[in-house]
This record gives C-alpha cells, sequence and structure tokens, in this order.
C-alpha cells in the first residue's frame, strides 16, 4: 500500500509502520523551535536531545503550567514561547474547560494544513473519491473576533473552526470557495443565538450556490444545525441537493453514537462519515479505517498517562486508558485534558471525552456490561 500511496500520504502510513522512528523524527523538528525560546532555555531543551532527555527536561504541563508563557506572548514578547511571530491566537469559550487562548505561528498553521490535506488524500486514494476542487460545507464561528497589536501587528484572535477554515482557504487551494464566506462569518460575529446561527447559513448557502460540493467538515453540532436548518428553509436536507462523498466531524466526544446516524440521514447514507479528534491546539487523529481514530505520528509527540506510568501512545495497549498528553509545536508535554482509550495496541483509539468522574463512571459501566454481556 505504501509504494501505490501519493507521496502526501507516504509519511503518515510509515509512521504507521514504525511509530518509534516517526516520532524521533517529530521530536527532532520540534526540538529547533523549542530550544529558540524563552521557555526552552529555562527548561535546558536543547535542539539535539534524544526522547529520553527530553522527557527529563520538559515537566508534562496542563494548560494552566502554560498559562504565564501563553500571557508575556500576548504582552509582545513572543520568544517566550514561539520561534516566530504568531498568525492567529486560536480561543475556546470554556464549555469543556477553562477558557483557553492558544497561540498559532505559521509553522503550527502549516502543520494543520498538512494533517487536513492528509486527511482529503487518504480518503481520496483509499476509496477513489475527486475530491479536487470541491466546495466545502463548513459552518464555523468566526477566525476574526478581534485583533491584537504587537509592536505594529495586528494578530487576530478567533474560534478554532474558523481558523481551520482560513487554514484551509489559504494552504488548500481554496481561498476563491471560502475567502467571501469567511469574510461574512467575521462581519456577522461571535454571537451564537438563533439569529446569529441563522445568517451564519445564510451566507454558507450562498457560498455553496450554484457549486459542486461533495465534503462536509466541521464540529458535529454545527453540522447538524445546519442541515435541520436548511431542511427547513428549502425543505431538502444537505445530501438531497449535493452528491457529498465526505462529512469530516469533530469537536465533540461520543460522534458516532450521538451524531453518525443523524448526519448519515442528513448528509446522504452514501457519504462516508469520518471522526477527526482536534482540539484549538491541533489536529491529532483521524478515522483511517472503521470507527476508531488513527494518530497522526508523523505530525505530533503522543505520550500517554496509564495510571503512574508515562508512556508513548504507540507503547498503549488494548484495553488500557490513559490521559493524553502531546506535543505540539507550541507546547511540549501539554496535558490536554482528555482520556484516550486504546482499541488496538498503539494504533487504534478513541478518545471518550475529558479526564472527569462522570466519563471514567460511564467507561466502567461500560466494561460492567461488557463482561455481564459476554457470559450469553
Amino acid at each position: 500500500m505504501r509504494e501505490e500511496a501519493p507521496r502526501s500520504l507516504r509519511s503518515w502510513l510509515e509512521a504507521l509502520q514504525d511509530p518509534e522512528e516517526a516520532q524521533a523524527r517529530v521530536l527532532e523538528s520540534f526540538l529547533g523551535f523549542y530550544a529558540k525560546t524563552d521557555y526552552g532555555s529555562r527548561h535546558g531543551i536543547e535542539a539535539d536531545m534524544d526522547l529520553e532527555e527530553f522527557k527529563k527536561a520538559a515537566p508534562i504541563r496542563p494548560y494552566e503550567g502554560f498559562k504565564s508563557y501563553i500571557q508575556e506572548v500576548l504582552k509582545g514578547r513572543v520568544e517566550t514561547l514561539l520561534a516566530e511571530w504568531p498568525e492567529f491566537f486560536g480561543i475556546t469559550s470554556g464549555t469543556t474547560g477553562p477558557p483557553k487562548v492558544i497561540p498559532i505561528p505559521g509553522y503550527d498553521a502549516r502543520l494543520r494544513a498538512e494533517a487536513m490535506s492528509k486527511c482529503m488524500a487518504w480518503y481520496a486514494y483509499r476509496y477513489g473519491f475527486e475530491l479536487a476542487g470541491s466546495a466545502c460545507i463548513a459552518p464555523c464561528l468566526p477566525s476574526r473576533v478581534l485583533e491584537l497589536e504587537l509592536e505594529g501587528r495586528k494578530v487576530p484572535f478567533g474560534y478554532i473552526s474558523g481558523i481551520n477554515a482560513e487554514i484551509m482557504a489559504r494552504y488548500m487551494g481554496l481561498e476563491p470557495f471560502l475567502r467571501p464566506y469567511l469574510e461574512e462569518v467575521n462581519e456577522i460575529g461571535p454571537g451564537s443565538n438563533k439569529a446569529d446561527w441563522d445568517r451564519r447559513f445564510r451566507a454558507l448557502l450562498s457560498f455553496l450556490e450554484g457549486r459542486e460540493v461533495k465534503i462536509a467538515v466541521g464540529a458535529g453540532p454545527a453540522l447538524w444545525m445546519f442541515a435541520k436548518w436548511l431542511k427547513r428553509e428549502l425543505g431538502s436536507f444537505p445530501g438531497e441537493l449535493w452528491d457529498l462523498r465526505l462529512v469530516l466531524v469533530a469537536g465533540v466526544p461520543h460522534i458516532r453514537p450521538s451524531y453518525a446516524r443523524e448526519l448519515a440521514r442528513m448528509y446522504g447514507w452514501k457519504a462516508l462519515l469520518v471522526e477527526g479528534y482536534g482540539a484549538t491546539e491541533g489536529l491529532f487523529a483521524i478515522s483511517l479505517e472503521g470507527p476508531c481514530l488513527t494518530p497522526f505520528y508523523d505530525r505530533y509527540l503522543f505520550e500517554v498517562k496509564v495510571g503512574r506510568e508515562v508512556k508513548m501512545l504507540y507503547e498503549m495497549k488494548a484495553g488500557e486508558v490513559g490521559k493524553l498528553v502531546v506535543s505540539t509545536p507550541v507546547l511540549p508535554r501539554y496535558e490536554i485534558g482528555d482520556l484516550v482509550e486504546c482499541l488496538a495496541n498503539g494504533l487504534c483509539f478513541t478518545v471518550p471525552g475529558r479526564d472527569s468522574w462522570p466519563t471514567r463512571v460511564r467507561l466502567g459501566l461500560r466494561r460492567v456490561i461488557e463482561a455481564l454481556a459476554s457470559f450469553f
């Protein structure tokens, strides 16, 4: 398969064959960024470290552990945490945890674009989809809510759904399709009431009018709301208006049990529904084959805390549950706050939700039910 795959996919597919080697290469590239920052200097992070040296130097931290460094970046001291100027600040509303601000420099934006491109390339390659040139159903929040002036440079703050759409437009040749829509979404602003979403959906519909549409990308709730709105306004679901081939859903846990059937009904049963796992901090995994998530081992560095042990994600065994630790180009050894469950040794995972007692109780109950069912 690797020999037949297009060049854009080979590093990812090879990483799944040899994740240890792939993760070493990712670390090598990230160390070059970390070593240029004050954070790296304070922790003794050097560009030529190996993995064990890096683990000893860089502590695992939640968002609160990086917050003071990010605050310095917001004051204009970008070298505190970044190797170059930020292009965006990603913001969260705090619906699944405390509100966060994540700086996104150009090298991070390019990494996200590469991950998105791999998603599209994989499904075009694996299923023979012709996706090039397609317009995209992309209901999103604004990528530019406000701007911060840093030493004469204006850096926008925005929501990650809008920032991802802007990255797709900029790096994936979708400017003619997405740019007018994004400008209108930014003009509407960050409001979350029914009237605001109605305006966003009307802008999206106007942008899609007369175009060939094969792809839908977005958070589960936003895709569901757009389909319901479209049915109410035009009497048709998206799958009845366009020949959709790929529906990439992310942004919330429990996508398959909570959204898959409804979205398939709305966007067309022949459309392939794909789950993505990402956050404001990055795009980390997609469902390569079937329902489980496959990490981008060639783009991010993954660890996991299973009980008291910290190990590489590719060392995780089927049935284990742990706290995900991811190193991005900006955040070394970042405890993102999500639980990950391994379904197949080192390769296939689910993310059942935040690291919280309700999530752990739900996992425990599911395992009890599965154990009882095995007796019948």
